[in-house]
């Protein structure tokens, strides 16, 4: 058979190439204006192009609960259709999925078909435990600890690139009652538990000992399989106090314990004391910063491989929480303040 000339050949590469270049360009003209279309965004998922568009895809575990609901909506508004959140729920709390969630259903404590969300995931973000107050006794926060392995030893063996883990300030709460350490950088060594000084707040949500041992124990586990996943980011934000619903600073409370959630023994209204009202008034996270730290946190660029730790408290006057570490990890700063 025949072989055809050089210039044959370079005469029909030159045509590939050009067929090529056109169709690239119109893919990502046509990326381009569907990103417009769904409104400014802070950070701009990555959408990939093939012979089929597909979605950034984001799980969410414990999506039903308070932090996992106030996460998919804000996404979903704010990314549109360059987003697809994924959502994963006990069978038991998912009677009303949060409005555009792919909802899978499962147990995270144990292995299911729930663990098919992370499939071509971008970003997990873990919310899901058995009890998510300070008043959580060992038997829960063993369990929830159990969800955590759960989750992050699959994202892990799926390679999902970003894994967010909701951990907490009571990881750092004995510096409460320590004024002359000063400020509370998330690199300085753990102190968890927080004692209340208030005998009614302590008894409606206890001490946090166990709670907090087990977001510890989370962290801990980001960091071991962080460099088994050397292209992934494992981050963990120490939430401080986003209340469910309007999560309004006038509602905060000594106990830093919703009704639902307090020792049945012990409900009702608490005066407080005056260095627990500062410390909770200074960890509030607003619904509005604490959806744009956790954007940021599976979006940003700024996020480089490995694990790392911060804050997630808003501006507050008078907080004793570091935030630069915080904004110079995410991008972002908080800008919300309690006493205003």
């Amino acid at each position: 058979m025949p072989q055809p000339s050089k210039p044959v050949v370079a005469a029909s590469a030159a045509v590939v190439a050009s067929a090529l270049s056109l169709w690239w360009a119109r893919a990502r003209r046509g990326s381009s204006q569907q990103r417009a279309a769904s409104g400014p965004c802070p950070y701009s998922p990555r959408v990939r192009l093939g012979s089929k568009e597909r979605r950034t895809v984001v799980v969410i575990t414990g999506a039903c609960g308070n932090l996992g609901r106030k996460l998919a909506a804000y996404l979903l508004d704010t990314y549109g259709a360059a987003v697809e959140v994924r959502g994963v729920e006990h069978p038991l709390f998912c009677k009303a999925p949060p409005e555009g969630v792919r909802l899978f259903v499962g147990d995270c404590a144990r292995p299911g078909g729930w663990q098919r969300s992370l499939d071509g995931a971008h970003a997990v973000v873990h919310f899901s435990a058995v009890n998510p107050y300070p008043n959580a006794t060992w038997a829960e926060s063993g369990a929830s600890t159990a969800h955590a392995c759960q989750v992050l030893l699959a994202a892990a063996k799926r390679d999902v690139r970003r894994v967010v883990v909701a951990s907490s300030n009571h990881v750092m709460g004995g510096y409460k009652d320590d004024p002359a350490h000063g400020v509370v950088y998330a690199s300085d060594p753990p102190r968890v538990g927080t004692a209340l000084n208030d005998a009614a707040a302590r008894a409606q949500s206890g001490d946090a000992v166990a709670y907090g041992a087990a977001k510890l124990a989370m962290e801990e586990l980001a960091r071991a399989l962080a460099p088994t996943r050397p292209k992934a980011s494992f981050v963990a934000l120490r939430i401080g106090w986003c209340q469910p619903g309007a999560n309004a600073p006038a509602t905060l409370c000594a106990s830093g314990c919703p009704p639902e959630f307090q020792t049945e023994s012990a409900r009702g209204a608490v005066a407080g004391d005056a260095t627990d009202d500062a410390w909770f008034r200074g960890m509030w996270l607003s619904n509005g910063d604490f959806a744009r730290l956790f954007a940021a946190a599976i979006f940003s660029k700024s996020v480089p491989p490995g694990f790392h730790v911060a804050n997630a408290m808003s501006a507050n006057a008078g907080g004793r929480w570091d935030l630069d570490a915080t904004e110079a990890l995410l991008g972002v700063r908080p800008r919300d303040d309690s006493g205003r």
